[in-house]
């Protein structure tokens, strides 16, 4: 009897559970079915098992995977993907059972374990993981070998919209058994408080006391299991975390509280325990909910403010993103994004997919092939018909997914490491606290160590920075300047230096005055048309619009060399459009105008010269910016305009016929001295804004895009530039504004709770207090920062 009570007692290998019924042994290893046996193996075939080191038993039970058959229907497994082109494709799921750091090695090792994977990358909070694979694994497949082993992830139908929210509703359980409990506990206490015992204090009275320790289980138990997990795995992984002091407070006032009871030498704080809890989870529900309703701001009211062409009755019209709807046909220009996935319908598609899939070598796709929302097109222009709506929450996340700028160290760093350490004060001085009171009054001691790891609340440094920054990129979003992530706010407000582009940046695109000095047919002027129509270059777009009369016609061969010219064929004549440079002829002498030269079949044709209109209250935005930042100018452009742009330039900060690599090289030589904002259209300073500090690039109407940069600022808000600097200095001021806060809150919580003078529930009800206050405080504070939207 005990040998077969001490094998039921053996646990799996893999997953901890208990290893019941039929033995199942490999080596000295005992697993509780032949679904964690698969897994063991397959990590060990594949020389992965330090998964094991990380934790003991971390993993999840395998699941039966002939329930993923329906994903062999083809229109499903579309519904699902986010991606398909030619051998790769792309997928996000939402997997319940992601719940340590284990969990996150494993599934970003799962290359390892599976040649068709590509890579993998989690969102540990949202639980949802990002997986690229190949055709040597199908979608059926890879959800079966994430089920093997003990990651099953959560599938619908409609496939993507899936998350915590709708998934895990256990914390509405837990809060409503624990507010049920803590109040028929306060109901069976009320005699003790109005002393009706007193009396007689007799059956009655022991009957209820056992009752509420009897409420007070599944409350210990269940509605404070979050808690002990959380501290479980930190202990296991030798890190501190919140939930650490809160777990120990809660095990040590139950624990004294059974002792107590069951002794008949008190009567315990399972009143103060229960009510502990249920406000602690009112808390965690408070913040839940704060988080989700930034991320929903985040997600679906911001916008990204790019534009499409829409072609509706033959004209064409740009149009916002969130108004494109399934079957609007786009035209999509050189470099310009794809927004929503489509079919191709006129022109020959050649797409890079280097923002979705990392990958640059263009694929091209002919009429009637299906192309993908993120993909930039190379070449001539196109038509597309919409096959899916935009989903610009699916857009930022591919902007965010770019890794090609360093990592950032800001506040949120700063405020992790410091919650951290002050994590372990808090441990130590609880610690100290008990053992001061234990002389004089043990039914204090256990009070005040309690209250002392309970009114601790480093939520106000977690939620300061999200709730600020979030509602800033709100508000920023909503006013033209649209943020990349909050800590984009930061470089914002740190920055020293100022770079600017010239053309498209300080001039008004589209407004540029034309002096023709061409000699051109009529035919070869609707040459001149048909081929600047492909591109979005400034310059080009001013020559289309030169000969908004003349029809255009088809050509081949189209290229685009940045910062250059472009160029193609039309009737079997090679035609080139560009600087004096590009199209072979000796360095212009005119520095007066900015010139683009024509050369069909090598033979000169004459330039177009152009007279900059820049934009307005250009001089009172560098005239504010020159207060407080060092300026400088970087131009693809000769130096026409120099003695004219002298007095907001330092001259000696003003460098023309820059190329794309000279103004690389001209940030990463200034970021050494300075906090470096770059400011550009994103078509030739890609490498400069990648490098900077802090890179912005100015968006026209146009899907012009580039994910290098921090921030997009619309062209029409260029003169609030100042005013968003101020304003992102100030959200920054704000976030040190709530740390004071929080140090107010704990040091003076802290210093009443050792003296014993506030008891474990009045310190839970001030616990989530604190969370309130930053909410208001940076609600109240805010308004008064809206003031951009008013033109400077």
């Amino acid at each position: 009897m005990v040998a077969e009570e001490k094998k039921l007692k053996v646990k799996c290998y893999h997953c901890g559970d208990i290893c019941r019924g039929n033995e199942i042994r490999l080596d000295t290893k005992h697993f509780c079915c032949h679904g964690c046996k698969i897994v063991y193996e397959l990590l060990q075939e594949n020389q992965m098992c330090n998964y094991y080191d990380l934790e003991q038993t971390p993993g999840n039970k395998a699941n039966d995977s002939n329930e993923y058959a329906f994903l062999e229907e083809e229109s499903i497994s579309n519904s699902i993907l986010n991606f398909k082109e030619g051998d790769i494709s792309g997928v996000t799921f939402y997997i319940p059972s992601i719940h340590c750091t284990s969990c996150i090695w494993l599934l970003e090792n799962l290359q390892k374990l599976h040649a068709g994977i590509i890579q993998t990358q989690i969102q540990f909070q949202k639980k949802k993981l990002d997986i690229q694979f190949n055709s040597k694994i199908t979608l059926r497949k890879l959800v079966e070998l994430l089920a093997s082993i003990g990651y099953a992830p959560l599938i619908t139908l409609n496939g993507k919209e899936v998350n915590n929210q709708t998934a895990n509703k256990s914390l509405y359980y837990k809060l409503g058994i624990a507010g049920f409990c803590f109040g028929n506990i306060m109901m069976l206490s009320m005699p003790e408080y109005l002393s009706v015992f007193d009396p007689f204090n007799g059956d009655i009275k022991v009957l209820f006391t056992f009752l509420s320790l009897l409420l007070a289980l599944p409350v210990f138990l269940y509605s404070a299991s979050d808690y002990f997990s959380s501290a479980y795995r930190a202990i296991k992984t030798r890190v501190v975390n919140i939930d650490l002091p809160i777990a120990l407070g809660l095990t040590a006032a139950f624990t004294q509280s059974a002792y107590e009871i069951i002794s008949s030498t008190g009567l315990g704080y399972l009143d103060s325990l229960t009510g502990l809890i249920f406000f602690l989870l009112i808390g965690k529900w408070y913040q839940a909910k704060t988080y989700a309703a930034l991320s929903f701001d985040r997600d679906y009211k911001s916008y990204f403010p790019l534009a499409a062409c829409r072609i509706k009755d033959g004209a064409q019209s740009y149009v916002a993103l969130q108004d494109l709807k399934p079957g609007d046909e786009l035209l999509i220009r050189n470099e310009e994004i794809i927004p929503a996935d489509g079919i191709v319908v006129e022109g020959r598609a050649s797409i890079d997919y280097s923002f979705v899939t990392g990958e640059s070598r263009p694929i091209t796709k002919a009429v009637g092939e299906l192309i993908f929302a993120g993909g930039k097109q190379k070449g001539t222009s196109l038509k597309i018909k919409l096959h899916k709506p935009v989903s610009e929450s699916y857009l930022t996340q591919l902007w965010n997914k770019d890794s090609s700028k360093p990592i950032f160290s800001g506040l949120e760093e700063f405020t992790n490491t410091f919650g951290k350490y002050f994590t372990v004060a808090v441990l130590l001085i609880s610690l100290c606290t008990y053992l001061y009171w234990f002389g004089k009054d043990q039914s204090t001691a256990i009070y005040a160590a309690v209250s002392v790891l309970i009114i601790f609340c480093p939520c106000t440094l977690a939620l300061a920075i999200p709730f600020c920054f979030g509602r800033a990129m709100n508000i920023l979003g909503k006013n033209g300047l649209y943020i990349k992530n909050t800590q984009t706010i930061e470089k914002l407000a740190n920055n020293d230096t100022i770079v600017f582009d010239k053309t498209g940046t300080l001039t008004v695109a589209g407004a540029t005055k034309i002096d023709d000095d061409t000699v051109l047919t009529e035919s070869e002027k609707i040459f001149i048309k048909s081929i600047t129509a492909h591109s979005t270059h400034p310059l080009s777009k001013a020559i289309y619009d030169f000969y908004k009369d003349f029809s255009t016609c088809a050509l081949s061969n189209y290229r685009e060399i940045v910062s250059k010219g472009i160029e193609a064929e039309i009737d079997g004549k090679r035609i080139k459009i560009g600087s004096a440079e590009y199209i072979g002829l000796a360095k212009t002498s005119d520095h007066k105008h900015t010139s683009v030269h024509i050369q069909i079949d090598g033979e000169y044709k004459g330039c177009y010269r152009f007279t900059n209109i820049y934009k307005p209250n250009m001089d009172k935005v560098l005239g504010k910016l020159n207060k407080n930042f060092e300026l400088h100018l970087l131009s693809g452009d000769n130096d026409a305009e120099k003695g004219y742009l002298a007095q907001y330039f330092n001259t000696e900060r003003m460098h023309f016929s820059q190329t794309p690599h000279d103004k690389l090289n001209y940030v990463k030589a200034l970021n050494h001295r300075h906090k470096v904002m770059m400011i550009g259209d994103g078509l030739n300073d890609a490498g400069a804004l990648r490098h900077s500090y802090c890179g912005v690039s100015i968006i026209e109407k146009n899907g012009s895009f580039s994910p290098a940069c921090d921030a997009m600022l619309e062209a029409d808000s260029f003169d609030r530039l100042p005013n968003f600097i101020r304003f992102a200095k100030a959200c920054v001021n704000r976030v040190y504004w709530s740390i004071a806060i929080f140090m107010i809150y704990n040091f003076t919580g802290l210093y009443f709770a050792a003296q014993g003078s506030l008891k474990p529930l009045v310190a839970a009800i001030l616990m989530p207090m604190s969370s309130v206050s930053v909410v208001i405080f940076v609600s109240i504070v805010a308004p008064r920062l809206e003031s951009i939207n008013k033109k400077s």
